[in-house]
């Protein structure tokens, strides 16, 4: 019994040496916490000159920031869109909100050990673009809401195609695939997105808001289910919130569509951005679509899938609610 207690004490006398050494270790390759330090932000407002002091109404400004000891640069815009990370420090971002406004942009510089130095500065910015005629379809005008659900019965209501990058002479439309009329809707592994209510709201000074409410379940795409800690191996419905409300700025759109050869092929341009990572109905981790057409009663939408920028996935929307068997 005696020589099983010393066999278990230099055990244990072992393990605690073991430990101090690789904790010892470990200290040594995680190295110094250092905060960045001398950090600037410099800022270029795109047209800016003697007769454009605020810019040339694209609302596109150009960042630079700079610190010592920095690792990653996150930036937060003060327009409400999501905060976005810079590496290099180098960012460009367009500010949507119509007329002349200003924003105070802070950056946050990352060192070692996660300690953070920011810095913040205002930026006047020229926006010219609006489409109030979007923003009257979308929400029914200023005051109003209007509720958008799919639209099962038509052809293509859930669609993909390939951007110009894989798809040169078809990327205007969903070539790859195209649903037919109520396919989403009569399957037990789709059917949540036929439950997708959609809307949209504009408030007296014409900004626009957005609510999806998915009544519980959000149709996932095989590729983007890891954000919830599933994996399907396809495409599926899971639980999923979607409470909450985010704000939706217009912007052009930044795609040539001067390439197309179909000339009965008009898209509207205007790109609709949903801040808190809002999306519609299908989950692609996009939260930006561009309306390809827009009525009082038919949307039209385009989006880039989020981890695959080469596809682009396609939905039709109605103000009517699917007429389901």
């Amino acid at each position: 019994m005696m020589i099983t207690k010393k066999i278990l004490q230099i055990s244990v006398s072992l393990l605690v040496v073991l430990t101090l050494f690789a904790c010892q270790d470990e200290d040594q390759e995680f190295g110094d916490v250092i905060a960045p330090s001398n950090l600037t932000l410099n800022v270029q407002v795109v047209g800016q000159d003697a007769m454009n002091p605020n810019g040339d109404g694209s609302g596109f400004v150009n960042f630079t920031a700079t610190a010592d000891n920095a690792l990653t640069y996150r930036y937060n815009f003060g327009d409400n869109t999501n905060v976005e990370v810079a590496p290099s420090g180098e960012i460009s971002h367009r500010f949507n909100l119509t007329g002349l406004n200003t924003y105070v942009v802070t950056v946050i510089a990352s060192g070692t050990g996660g300690v953070t130095t920011s810095t913040s500065v205002s930026v006047d910015v020229f926006s010219a673009f609006d489409d109030q005629e979007a923003k009257d379809f979308l929400s029914g005008g200023a005051g109003a809401s209007k509720v958008w659900y799919l639209a099962a019965s038509q052809p293509g209501h859930l669609g993909v195609g390939g951007t110009p990058e894989i798809a040169a002479d078809s990327f205007w439309f969903p070539a790859f695939f195209s649903a037919t009329p109520f396919e989403k809707c009569n399957d037990e592994i789709s059917d949540c997105l036929c439950d997708d209510e959609l809307t949209f709201s504009q408030d007296a000074d014409n900004e626009l808001t957005f609510q999806l409410n998915n009544n519980g379940q959000t149709f996932f795409n095989a590729g983007h289910q890891s954000v919830i800690g599933e994996d399907a191996g396809e495409d599926a419905c899971f639980d999923f919130d979607t409470s909450g409300v985010s704000n939706v700025s217009l912007a052009p759109t930044s795609v040539d569509w001067s390439a197309v050869p179909d000339p009965d092929f008009n898209p509207r341009g205007t790109v609709m951005n949903f801040t808190n990572d809002a999306f519609m109905g299908y989950y692609v981790s996009s939260s930006s679509y561009e309306i390809i057409s827009i009525t009082e009663n038919t949307l039209y939408v385009r989006t880039i899938d989020g981890l695959n920028p080469v596809l682009a996935w396609y939905h039709k929307y109605s103000t009517d609610p699917p007429e389901l068997d």
